[in-house]
């Protein structure tokens, strides 16, 4: 990995905002945005940003962790503080947007509905003893990680993928993983609500499971009305979450 060089030195200067960490964010996006901090580059250590910015270690820190939330800085345990790539800032762009935008997550219900129940549909009918395989493997993959939440996610947003694929229809499949970053947020805060986390899980492994049924018999009307069951049911434990985030 690259050093951030001289000119990021001469470019930052003392913090007089009232908000500190506000103004640590505004002068790194800044730096950002004119390609003076880089894909790759590594920021100074804590100290010296400290002594180049007059600021305090503690304002410092909440500066870099909001910047690393944001999806622009990467702090990497031993190593230092990298600038992500900008795709990065855009998925966590995306992922921000669908969760405060209360339009947009009915609008990626709508379009989940209609996508993958048809794709549940077309893949009942043309699905091969591999795709089937594969899709069980994930379904086995979310049962082995009700108690391990990473697993779980994966799992779920691969189980979904796999049924697109399983359409062998490759814009339908472009169309599923043009949504991956909404669709996998969406399974993630459907979980997030401590009292429904693992109820929702069971449930949702209950609902995969009947959607994997229905592909196994060939039975396209039954799997894409599986497929509608799932999505409405998580749509309402994710409208129920957000909006208790959104009192809170």
């Amino acid at each position: 990995m690259k050093k951030a060089t001289a000119p990021i030195d001469d470019a930052m200067r003392p913090v007089q905002r009232t908000s500190v960490s506000d103004e640590i964010i505004a002068q790194i996006t800044d730096l950002i945005e004119r390609n003076v901090l880089k894909p790759g580059d590594r920021l100074p250590p804590e100290r010296e940003l400290c002594k180049r910015f007059q600021v305090g270690r503690s304002s410092l820190r909440e500066a870099l962790r909001s910047l690393s939330m944001m999806g622009l800085l990467d702090g990497r345990v031993g190593e230092g503080t990298f600038v992500c790539d900008k795709g990065q800032y855009v998925e966590r762009a995306l992922q921000w947007g669908f969760l405060l935008d209360g339009k947009k997550l009915q609008d990626l219900s709508e379009t989940r509905m209609m996508l993958e129940s048809q794709n549940a549909y077309l893949a009942a009918e043309r699905a091969t003893t591999e795709d089937l395989a594969a899709i069980a493997d994930a379904l086995a993959g979310m049962a082995g990680g009700l108690a391990d939440e990473g697993r779980f996610l994966a799992s779920d947003l691969q189980f979904h993928l796999l049924i697109a694929r399983a359409t062998h229809n490759s814009i339908l499949y472009s169309l599923l993983e043009t949504t991956r970053n909404y669709l996998q947020e969406w399974i993630k805060e459907s979980l997030a609500e401590p009292s429904l986390a693992g109820p929702r899980a069971e449930l949702s492994l209950v609902e995969h499971r009947q959607i994997l049924a229905a592909l196994q018999r060939r039975d396209a009307e039954a799997a894409r009305q599986a497929m509608a069951v799932h999505i409405r049911s998580s749509s309402g434990d994710l409208q129920r979450t957000s909006r208790r985030s959104g009192s809170g």
